[in-house]
């Protein structure tokens, strides 16, 4: 029998986020812009081409199965309007984190980007409705790595597969 462990969703704010990545908003003295707009720099590293790409998360159950790290880049995700989704973090570590270390947040408006090994749940989690939609930057070598050269072991993302240790964790949109 698996083990379940239950993790609730709490309120995405910038220091509740902060051990996992930054919130992508408007924050602190802007750096540039003219009449008319404003702008503020956002720290996105990659060792290699960024990849902008729009990614659908199709509803599912609210079980997270895999979780992944990213060595060689910080990940930035923003939602495209439609429904809120979760999605399930836990703080950079050299090893999988422990399951109840793994922190759920409600992505409505507002952006993340993850800090350079920042675990994540693979999939994000609409609340409602068929799929939600994200802006998702990341890099080239990594998105290759992940789907062009499916089966082979990778380098540059460390996966733990919490559904073959055993471990059940819910996503409990109650709590």
């Amino acid at each position: 029998m698996n083990r379940t462990i239950r993790i609730p969703v709490a309120p995405l704010t910038p220091e509740a986020f902060a051990p996992y990545g930054r919130l992508l908003w408007p924050d602190g003295p802007r750096h540039a812009g003219r009449d008319g707009y404003d702008i503020w720099l956002q720290p996105f590293a990659a060792e290699t081409r960024p990849r902008l790409q729009i990614v659908r998360y199709h509803a599912r159950p609210f079980i997270v199965g895999v979780i992944e790290r990213h060595l060689h880049v910080t990940e930035a995700r923003l939602p495209l309007g439609g429904p809120p989704a979760i999605i399930v973090v836990a703080e950079p570590s050299e090893t999988p984190p422990a399951p109840e270390a793994l922190r759920a947040f409600r992505l409505d408006r507002t952006g993340v980007m993850f800090h350079r090994g920042t675990w994540h749940a693979i999939d994000a989690y609409p609340e409602v409705g068929a799929y939600a939609d994200f802006l998702f930057l990341s890099e080239e070598a990594t998105v290759d790595e992940l789907f062009a050269n499916a089966g082979k072991p990778p380098q540059r993302t460390q996966v733990h597969d919490l559904a073959a240790a055993g471990i059940d964790v819910v996503i409990d949109t109650n709590l």
